[in-house]
């Protein structure tokens, strides 16, 4: 239980190291982790740090799920989407089929990175980034049950 899960990482040329995690936790947990280990779950600023995500999947040493738990959270009265990160939400790659039922998003590992809501609940591999940005003031997520770190069901 002490061991890291396996992982594999890609610097971008603005600094930020991203990390894609084989440990499988819902949305929650995985911010949570990020924030513990690493800065937080990843934002996806343009289209390049999409091809890193792309990058990251076709390097993977592990079998990945479906979707990736990005930051990308959805307001709960309302229907804008945010970066947990504090980054602007200056782009966006929805997917067409995404109804946006759940208020957290993933992105596809395997249909080009485009984005989708999941319930927050799920089980999936996520992403993580170190490096924050400048100026950029994270959200406060809180937790009731912080103290035995959240544990989906």
């Amino acid at each position: 239980l002490g061991r890291a899960p396996p992982s594999v990482s890609v610097q971008e040329t603005g600094g930020r190291n991203i990390t894609l995690v084989g440990r499988r936790l819902c949305w929650s947990d995985a911010l949570l982790y990020c924030r513990d280990f690493h800065w937080d779950l990843l934002s996806l600023r343009d289209p390049e740090e999409h091809e890193r995500i792309d990058e990251l999947v076709a390097r993977a040493p592990f079998p990945l799920t479906s979707h990736l738990w990005v930051g990308l959270r959805r307001s709960i009265l309302g229907s804008s989407w945010f970066w947990m990160s504090g980054d602007p939400m200056d782009f966006s790659q929805w997917d067409e089929g995404s109804h946006h039922s759940s208020p957290c998003g993933g992105v596809s590992s395997v249909e080009g990175s485009t984005w989708r809501q999941r319930s927050c609940e799920e089980h999936l591999n996520f992403v993580c980034f170190t490096g924050q940005t400048e100026g950029v003031k994270k959200l406060h997520y809180y937790s009731s049950t912080r103290e035995n770190q959240i544990r989906c069901t």
